[in-house]
Order: structure tokens, then C-alpha cells, then sequence
């Protein structure tokens, strides 16, 4: 089952939204770099998820973040835990011992387990999705529509979108500011752009690309690779 969100950036004063398509059976994991993609943030910052609308019902918020130790994907049965303190140790072994589930009694799971299909299952359930960027990014998810895969189509897909989104690097009084450089008149560049991010997600290779495929002002331009720092006027421009 192919899942079509409406995720909207809140309270900037600006409409910026993007009408995503994913397999139903995305973790959350999955989802949180898709909606990063979408928005041409970095992932720089920490996040979660809280689920607030679920099997039709409202509830209170059911917290999916991100696992405690940044590390943990590194460790083995076999890892060499001697660069690591005592504390760290205790916290992957309480992990490994709940085997990545719910891991604490506050309603709180890790995203590399939870599914979407677990949480979204009928039309309007709802969750935030708050980035943790100076300015605290809050995004607002609602199930729209579930919809049959298409085969010529490649997941997930952005279906249409409205406006730039803000920079992660900004605080919340200069995003303010600058919220009216955030509107964009051409949402079919815009909608190409995101997708051509989609397509790039696991793809060590994402700046190895003919980027003029792509051309518009707000597309991916390889060329800042190869500048020096004391040459770069401005940063590569958001989408």
C-alpha cells in the first residue's frame, strides 16, 4: 500500500508544504530522511516524531525518536567497548536487552523499528515532526490519501509542493524576516527538484549527477565541490 502524506512546515507565516508518496512499510527511520530530502535540510540536527492521531482516534502524543546512542549501529556482538564509558555501555546493553523496542515506560520508541503502517492507519491520522534547529522546526503529517503502487513508479515521490523551505541554519526571528523570499511562482521546478532528492536517497553517489538535468535556480549545483572556502560568497540555495 503506497501512503500520501500533506507535510507542512508551521507557523512560519508562509505556506510550505509537500504532498509525499511512500510504501506504507517505511520506518520511521526511512520517513525522517525523506521529509529531510523534501525539504533540503541536512539532518545535521536531532529529531523525533509524536503521533497524535492514530486508527482514527486522537491521543495523546506517542513519541518515535531517534536511538539514544548515535553509535549504536556501530556495535556488534564483537565491538571493542573500551573507548567508551561505563554509562555508554549500560545504555546500548539496556537497548540490545529490549531488542530496539519500546525501550523506556513513556510511551517512547526508536524509529529504526516502527513502521508507518503501524501508527497511520486510517485517512487524517496525524503526527508532528519536530526538528530540532534553533528555531525549532515543527512539521505538521497527515495521512491524505492510501492509494495502490503504481509498477512504473518509483518511491517515495513528491506530488506537488508549495514554497521554499527555511533554512535549518537560521534562527526563528530571521527566518521570520526572510519568510517572503521563502515563495516560490514555479511549484513544477520545485516538485522536480525534491524528487530528484527522493531518487537520490542511499545513493552514496547523490552529488555524482548531471545536475543541468536538473536546471532551475534552486537545483543542486556540483560546482560548490569544487570551490575553497575563502572563495564561497553563499551557500548552495534551499528548495
Amino acid at each position: 500500500m503506497i501512503y500520501e502524506f500533506r507535510i507542512a512546515v508551521r507557523d512560519i507565516g508562509v505556506p510550505i508544504w509537500r504532498d509525499i508518496q511512500v510504501n506504507s512499510d517505511e520506518t520511521f527511520y526511512d520517513f525522517n530522511s525523506i521529509i529531510q530530502a523534501a525539504f533540503s535540510w541536512s539532518g545535521f540536527f536531532e529529531h523525533r516524531f509524536e503521533v497524535t492521531r492514530s486508527g482514527g482516534t486522537d491521543l495523546l502524543p506517542i513519541i518515535i525518536e531517534e536511538t539514544p546512542l548515535d553509535t549504536l549501529e556501530d556495535y556488534t556482538d564483537d565491538s571493542d567497548f573500551r573507548g567508551y564509558s561505563d554509562e555508554e555501555r549500560e545504555d546500548v546493553n539496556e537497548i540490545e536487552e529490549n531488542e530496539y523496542d519500546y525501550y523506556d515506560e513513556n510511551d517512547s520508541a526508536e524509529n529504526e523499528d516502527q513502521t508507518l503502517q503501524k501508527f497511520f492507519t486510517d485517512i487524517d491520522d496525524a503526527a508532528t515532526y519536530i526538528y530540532f534547529t534553533d528555531a525549532v522546526i515543527e512539521v505538521d503529517i497527515q495521512l491524505t490519501e492510501m492509494v495502490v503502487p503504481q509498477e512504473d513508479c518509483r518511491y517515495p515521490i513528491c506530488v506537488a509542493a508549495k514554497n521554499a523551505s527555511p533554512d535549518e541554519m537560521e534562527d526563528r526571528p530571521t527566518i521570520l524576516q526572510n519568510r517572503d523570499k521563502l515563495k516560490l511562482t514555479d511549484s513544477q521546478d520545485l516538485i522536480r527538484l525534491i524528487n530528484f532528492a527522493l531518487s537520490q536517497l542511499g545513493d552514496s553517489d547523490i552529488f555524482d549527477t548531471e545536475y543541468e538535468d536538473y536546471g532551475s535556480e534552486y537545483a543542486f549545483d556540483t560546482s560548490w565541490d569544487d570551490v575553497l572556502p575563502d572563495e564561497t560568497e553563499d551557500s548552495p540555495p534551499n528548495f
